[in-house]
């Protein structure tokens, strides 16, 4: 997307943090923005997630208004 003018980032769990880091640096785009969501959330239900993804919001505004200044 950053290719194209197009502000863009990746949403992971806190458990492969290292992982998204190592994967975007890995394929050239070392300064990818990553929004960390706790982890697990695969066994939670709905609405819990629904939950910790209002408290990710302002953080993936922020890390987007960022990487869209770029």
């Amino acid at each position: 997307m950053t290719k194209r003018g197009k502000a863009a980032l990746t949403i992971c769990s806190t458990a492969f943090k290292t992982l998204g880091h190592a994967q975007a640096s890995a394929l050239g785009k070392k300064d990818l923005p990553i929004a960390l969501m706790p982890h697990p959330f695969g066994l939670r239900k709905r609405e819990e997630v629904r939950a910790i993804a209002e408290k990710c919001v302002d953080d993936i505004a922020q890390l987007m208004t960022k990487a869209g200044s770029k």
